[in-house]
């Protein structure tokens, strides 16, 4: 089901990460990194008062869109829900700069980041009322319609990038100096007005009632549970910049999101089969718990499929892939193979937590959830700073803030999966077991790589990843855990979509 439904997605998320590593290489290596550095921690601080927005209502929109009830009410209600939200949140943040700036006459590291933060404002609140059009789609599972807004999105963001990015290599500059970050932080919200404008467009006409009490309150009732693991998650994503940047400088909170973004990769990849799992799993309640139970852990398989091989390459690679955009983010190669790792079990886990959401044992999730970002953020606390008040601390800034995400996520994929196996009553055992063969022979491969080739020069670092990735994926046909009509049903799976999205 998921080769017919996502191959739109695992497109349009391909040509965005690709877009999206050769913006990156433009803005780090001829923008600069101190400048990517601010634009990265406006990014994480306002991102932060993100935890005002979501509070859960994400998962109870697709959870209630899921049962079956009146669409239009629905929308109508959740548009009501993230409209204030979204109001309060553009105030909260306004207001914290002034009254920070001019009420308490504190500055920041720079004086840039002020408006950067201001400049950064117009993404958020865009993207903050986004989830209304997209949810909707893929509840109904509408994959092309899901994927053209971000793909032309992440066309004309990434291309204004590099347009600039070349500009500076041609030393056309303007002298804009800090000012940049302003500009590409503008950029951000300018293309994602488009991105907003194209999701309504596609979905005309849109029945949207008028806001429901009684659906209101079934809104809370399941968003609710989730609001503090939400929230808690929401700081964990972004604290650890904020650290970094206040302990160890510009340079290397550009670096840490530049890792992020790297490893965002296997995030997105996964989501394109992720974003099924909750209406999907809803809908096959009916099915006997060992039916279940199969399907659960083939979809955990599909993901490990598909995400593990990317994993490697960063971890056995990351030396020669952060040369490619800066050589002084070499230094923080290890943070990148220690993120590569930790995104994979993050990944793993989203088939569990699905699952559990789809039985309405929110509550739980909330739980495991909170606990495990806590785990991230002690760490965080830990391992980043110098010092806290006095008290010496590890130090380790970039690669602490790494281990810290590491800890947290194996806690997570850990205790969900276990609860999964209490509320279940049955096995977790993996199905994916047969993956560390080729997982194992494309680490020797590129571990040779590293020590015979070192391919610091992309013309050699590209075939080398590209043959690492070939070398995974023919040792799991040999081991038929994947086969050739998997394969061809992937490719013909665009096909099959469009032609049953136009009878509808």
């Amino acid at each position: 089901m998921f080769a017919r439904k996502s191959p739109v997605l695992v497109f349009q998320t391909l040509i965005s990460a690709i877009l999206g590593y050769v913006s990156l290489f433009f803005i780090t290596r001829y923008i600069g990194p101190l400048y990517w550095g601010y634009l990265s921690y406006a990014i994480a601080f306002a991102g932060l008062y993100t935890i005002i927005i979501d509070l859960g209502f994400s998962t109870a929109h697709v959870k209630i869109l899921s049962s079956g009830e009146d669409k239009g009410k629905a929308l109508g209600t959740f548009l009501a829900i993230r409209g204030i939200l979204n109001a309060i949140y553009v105030f909260a943040v306004i207001g914290t700069l002034l009254t920070w700036v001019y009420v308490l006459h504190r500055g920041f590291y720079n004086p840039i980041e002020f408006w950067v933060i201001l400049a950064i404002l117009p993404y958020y609140a865009i993207a903050n009322m986004i989830p209304i059009f997209s949810t909707y789609y893929s509840v109904t599972y509408q994959s092309s319609k899901m994927a053209i807004p971000p793909l032309i999105e992440a066309i004309l963001r990434n291309s204004i990038f590099i347009f600039i990015g070349v500009l500076y290599y041609f030393g056309n500059d303007g002298n804009l100096g800090n000012e940049i970050s302003v500009v590409l932080a503008l950029v951000y919200g300018l293309t994602y007005s488009i991105f907003i404008i194209i999701s309504y467009m596609l979905g005309r006409p849109w029945k949207i009632s008028r806001p429901n009490i009684v659906l209101f309150k079934k809104y809370i009732s399941i968003a609710l549970p989730l609001a503090l693991a939400t929230s808690i998650a929401i700081i964990n994503g972004n604290i650890d910049k904020v650290l970094i940047q206040f302990f160890w400088g510009t340079i290397a909170t550009g670096a840490f999101f530049a890792n992020q973004k790297l490893t965002s990769a296997m995030i997105a990849i996964s989501a394109s089969v992720y974003v099924f799992f909750i209406p999907l799993l809803t809908s096959s309640r009916h099915k006997s718990a060992v039916e279940f139970n199969d399907q659960v852990h083939e979809y955990e398989r599909i993901i490990s499929l598909v995400t593990l091989p990317i994993a490697i390459s960063m971890i056995w690679m990351a030396p020669f892939i952060l040369n490619l955009f800066n050589s002084i983010f070499i230094q923080y190669s290890m943070s990148l193979s220690i993120l590569a790792i930790g995104t994979y079990f993050s990944v793993l886990t989203s088939p569990f937590t699905s699952a559990i959401i789809s039985q309405s044992k929110q509550r739980f999730i909330a739980l495991i959830g909170a606990t495990s970002v806590c785990v991230n953020i002690v760490a965080n606390l830990i391992l980043i700073p110098t010092q806290i008040f006095g008290v010496k601390l590890l130090g380790l800034g970039v690669t602490g803030a790494s281990i810290g995400f590491l800890l947290g996520t194996l806690f997570a994929y850990i205790a969900f999966k276990e609860y999964y196996r209490k509320i279940n009553g049955v096995r977790t055992s993996s199905k994916f077991y047969l993956q560390i063969v080729p997982a194992i022979v494309q680490s020797l491969f590129l571990i040779a790589a590293y020590e015979y080739v070192q391919p610091y020069d992309i013309l050699k670092l590209f075939p080398v990843v590209v043959l690492s990735l070939l070398i995974f994926l023919i040792i799991s046909i040999a081991l038929k855990e994947i086969g050739f009509d998997e394969i061809r049903e992937i490719f013909v799976g665009l096909k099959m979509l469009k032609e049953k999205e136009e009878k509808k």
